[in-house]
């Protein structure tokens, strides 16, 4: 009973006991000097109480009526566990009665207080510290809201190398908040045979201005100093640009025997990117005008339009909607053989794609409408109608083997319809034709490093004429993104498409690749590559032809909204017979304005 009452006048008073974490209360702190002074009629001077340490059980002060069992310093004496001494256990099983005593806090950043063990790996971050070293943020074409943790995690960041490499939402705020945006390019959603009008920043784009890449990752986005700030619009965040060039060309026209000249060229375009926390959508465009200075064709416009919008119907289900306009003026002899010695026609091609996927475990079903036109606008007189539309329904089933690898196969049947039919000398002839193929192929997502996806398969075009030709061949489509080191892309584009004869009894297949390369030397210096080709197979013996195009380049930046860009190009066309070869040689400078 007296140990008892020992022990809860010892907590009631803040006496440390064995076990218990060696603390000192606030109250204890002051308690060193007197709340009233001690008041003497003998004239004496009142003696300096002596300093206590709450926490030794000798020297505490006791209440009335509070005893202290000899017996239970003694045991504790022998024990080794003296009230006050500092070898007490901070996990005690009463360590819970009393708050921590400071001198029992280790200092966990002192490196010299810790064993050092080679194969014990990376010590483990304090508690309550977040880490300042973590894997690179995954790439994906839009992201959703910043989680308060993630944000925080940014923050804390001291090193530029620790932080995400870049992220594909743009985000206002200022340079410090201000992210490049770095989505992947609007691809088309079916294969290259249906037909779908190319993107705007295409690479397999044969007629583009200069390659004005975006701004490679080089460090974290927040710390590149020429990044777009971009306006924001609402939900949207809009980077226009302007490019304007100047150049020399030994064959300024393209063409077979074509002269040397000038040219200048103006490209303006624009990039429109929703901020939303769910769907997302964006907005490409471009506008170009070509002046040349020689040759035979004194004026180039070119345009182009292309959109998509994502909407998360659910956790497992996604529809995507995506549009593209493209226009040109193209030689009438690309359109016919017919049409030899004739001026430029334009030609609109447009359009229009819905796709819905649902997610059932790790399989992956989505079904593809495509609705594309082609048209022509001042044809030769007496020319025979050459626009047509192109319907194509697809469906694809994939097996998820794991978030980065997703095998798939995948059906389409589409249709070709022309406004007219054909003339022939023995009658009008249907130039309509059903196109029916299939693919394999695999999608990978290994965020940064490999995204995108490849497919081999094989279609047929067959004319409703039993007089045409029916054109059977493989395919080849693909769309890749490959990182090998941050501040270095190297993108690969295939597509395979049926062109039809203007008669309508011969398809022409053509094989179209690119390959090309991006390379930050530094934060202010971009070096560009790349490689075209496109081969032309015809059913009409002697038609075939063969388009290689080399290109290099690079873009200086002297300002966040400034640079200058350089371009070299090398085009040469081979023709079966040798009639059509030509090649030419093409310089540009020019100034790129952002914001």
């Amino acid at each position: 009973m007296i140990a008892a009452t020992a022990l809860l006048g010892a907590a009631g008073i803040g006496v440390g006991l064995p076990g218990l974490p060696n603390t000192r209360p606030a109250f204890a702190q002051s308690s060193q000097q007197p709340l009233f002074p001690e008041l003497r009629t003998d004239g004496t001077r009142a003696a300096t109480p002596q300093a206590f340490d709450p926490y030794d059980l000798r020297a505490a002060p006791l209440t009335r009526g509070t005893r202290i069992d000899p017996s239970l310093i003694d045991r504790l004496e022998q024990s080794g566990d003296t009230p006050g001494d500092d070898r007490r256990d901070p996990a005690g099983t009463d360590a819970g009665l009393l708050p921590p005593d400071p001198r029992d806090a280790t200092d966990t950043d002192d490196a010299s207080s810790q064993e050092f063990d080679l194969f014990s790996g990376p010590a483990a971050a304090p508690q309550g510290r977040a880490a300042t070293s973590r894997p690179a943020a995954p790439v994906r074409s839009f992201d959703p809201e910043p989680e308060a943790a993630d944000v925080a995690d940014e923050a804390l960041a001291e090193d530029p190398r620790d932080a995400p490499a870049f992220s594909a939402r743009p985000r206002a705020g200022g340079p410090a908040g201000a992210v490049r945006a770095v989505a992947p390019r609007n691809p088309p959603l079916a294969a290259g045979i249906a037909d779908e009008a190319p993107a705007v920043d295409s690479p397999l784009r044969t007629s583009r201005t200069v390659i004005t890449p975006e701004r490679a990752p080089v460090t974290a986005s927040d710390t590149d100093p020429f990044a777009p700030l971009g306006v924001r619009a609402g939900r949207f965040m809009l980077y226009p640009e302007l490019i304007q060039t100047l150049g020399a060309s030994t064959n300024i026209d393209d063409a077979v025997d074509g002269e040397s000249g000038i040219f200048s060229e103006t490209t303006i375009s624009a990039r429109l990117l929703s901020d939303w926390s769910r769907h997302e959508a964006e907005l490409n465009g471009s506008l170009t005008y070509r002046r040349n200075f020689a040759g035979d064709t004194p004026e180039d416009p070119r345009a182009a339009l292309d959109g998509r919008l994502r909407l998360d119907l659910d956790r497992l289900t996604t529809a995507t909607l995506r549009g593209a306009i493209d226009y040109a003026r193209e030689d009438t002899v690309d359109i016919s053989d017919s049409f030899v010695g004739t001026d430029q026609a334009d030609r609109l091609q447009g359009s229009l794609s819905g796709q819905l996927e649902r997610r059932f475990g790790r399989l992956v079903v989505s079904g593809t409408g495509t609705l594309a036109r082609t048209a022509y606008a001042d044809l030769p007189a007496g020319a025979i109608d050459q626009d047509y539309t192109t319907l194509t329904a697809t469906l694809r089933t994939g097996y998820e083997i794991s978030p980065a690898i997703m095998p798939f196969v995948e059906a389409s049947l589409g249709r070709r319809l022309f406004d007219v039919p054909g003339e022939e000398a023995d009658g009008a002839f249907d130039r309509d034709a059903l196109l029916p193929a299939l693919r394999g192929g695999v999608a990978l997502d290994f965020t940064e490093k490999l995204r995108g996806e490849i497919a081999l398969g094989y279609a047929w075009n067959r004319p409703d004429d039993d007089r045409g030709e029916v054109t059977s061949a493989p395919t080849l489509d693909a769309s890749l993104v490959w990182s090998p080191q941050r501040g270095t892309e190297v993108t690969t584009a295939l597509r395979t498409r049926f062109e039809p004869e203007s008669s309508g009894r011969a398809t022409t297949v053509a094989y179209e690749g690119s390959l090309g390369l991006r390379h930050a030397l530094d934060t202010r210096t971009e070096l560009t590559a790349t490689a075209l080709a496109e081969f032309s197979n015809s059913t009409i013996p002697g038609d075939d032809e063969t388009l290689l195009t080399g290109e290099a380049g690079f873009t200086y930046w002297l300002h966040r909204g400034f640079a200058v860009t350089g371009l070299y190009t090398h085009r040469q066309l081979y023709t079966d017979d040798g009639t059509g070869d030509y090649g030419s040689d093409t310089l540009r400078i020019g100034l790129k304005l952002q914001r």
